[in-house]
């Protein structure tokens, strides 16, 4: 007995419709997972890709850094070369400065040595010039005496026996020892100054200048009108400032006595490190081209014919006024009167502070 065909074909087709539902169901999963493989085959060669960039750069900076470091050790090299050279140099330089110390050292001990030589020469050389000066001075007076006493005798005794012309010549012999003798009055007056102690103490100028004026006009009578200003005080040995008012006062009332109305101003003025004083008159004045000879000894700008006197008296100014450690100078014009001026160093005591304010 045989089977038909319609019932055989049924599960032929149920086989094979579920063979295929197999097979597409096989199918499925490997198709995602193809996918996800081709995904991430992608995803590796984009890192691969990047990495391979990182790795360029990576490699191009160690190349930079290759030549930084190459630089930079070889800066270093020169820095420590030069630095080797200034070491070197530094230590030239130290052993020269050692060498120049301790040259400068032994010619300081030398100088200091060859000046206490020099001073104690000049020392003695003006201690025997002085005492020369003063002997000499002392020796002249006997002569002079002399001389103006036989002089005397001759006019009083004999004054019949000679005539005018002899008179004259017995005043001018007379004269000229009076002369002398001022002469010698200054040079004594001038080198006595080396031996007197320069005793610093303060010092009222106004007074002392006022004294100064009072004394002169008695002793010449001299009419002039002088002006004295409120003076700021000084340090100094008044003794030796006395002479620097008597010799500046009395040259500007001697140079100003021609004059109708002879005026003398003593003025004084403070400043930071010294004090200025003045002494201005109107008399005959000078030419201001000479003024560098007026502090010589014996020197003068004048003939003894027309103002007296021997030309010792600027110097002792001078002399005492350096011996304070200040400064002298003067202003003229001829026919316009002088101006003679000296400096002391301010004091810096209050007491000055407030003479100078």
């Amino acid at each position: 007995m045989h089977a038909s065909p319609v019932a055989t074909s049924g599960p032929l087709q149920r086989l094979s419709a579920a063979l295929a539902g197999v097979a597409e169901l096989l199918r499925t999963p490997f198709a995602r997972r193809l996918r996800a493989l081709e995904q991430a085959n992608a995803q590796l060669e984009q890192e691969i890709t990047l990495r391979a960039a990182a790795e360029l750069d990576l490699r191009a900076s160690c190349r930079e850094l290759e030549l930084r470091v190459a630089q930079r050790t070889s800066e270093l090299s020169e820095a420590n070369e030069r630095l080797a050279q200034e070491i070197q140099e530094r230590e030239r330089t130290e052993q020269a400065l050692h060498y120049n110390e301790t040259l400068l050292r032994r010619l300081h001990d030398s100088l200091e040595e060859h000046i206490a030589e020099r001073t104690a020469e000049l020392t003695r050389t003006i201690a025997e010039l002085e005492a020369f000066s003063y002997s000499v001075s002392h020796d002249l007076r006997a002569p002079l005496r002399a001389i103006n006493g036989y002089a005397a005798i001759i006019q009083e005794e004999h004054a019949g026996a000679i005539d005018a012309e002899g008179r004259e010549l017995l005043a001018r012999v007379a004269r000229n020892a009076a002369n002398m003798g001022e002469l010698i009055d200054g040079l004594l007056d001038f080198s006595r100054l080396a031996r007197c102690d320069a005793d610093s103490s303060e010092v009222d100028m106004t007074a002392l200048a006022a004294q100064t004026k009072d004394e002169l006009v008695r002793e010449h009578g001299a009419s002039v009108e002088i002006v004295i200003d409120e003076l700021p005080r000084a340090s100094g040995n008044e003794a030796m400032l006395r002479q620097v008012w008597t010799n500046l006062l009395s040259n500007a009332i001697k140079f100003s006595r021609p004059r109708a109305h002879p005026r003398v101003e003593v003025r004084g003025e403070a400043h930071v490190d010294e004090i200025v004083y003045s002494v201005r008159d109107n008399g005959v004045g000078f030419d201001i081209t000479y003024a560098g000879k007026l502090f010589g000894v014996f020197s003068r700008l004048h003939s003894a014919r027309e103002f007296p006197g021997v030309g010792v008296g600027l110097a002792i100014v001078r002399r005492v006024v350096q011996r304070h450690g200040g400064r002298v100078w003067a202003d003229s014009r001829a026919g316009e009167g002088s101006t003679f001026c000296f400096s002391l160093p301010a004091q810096r005591s209050e007491a000055t502070t407030r003479s100078a304010s």
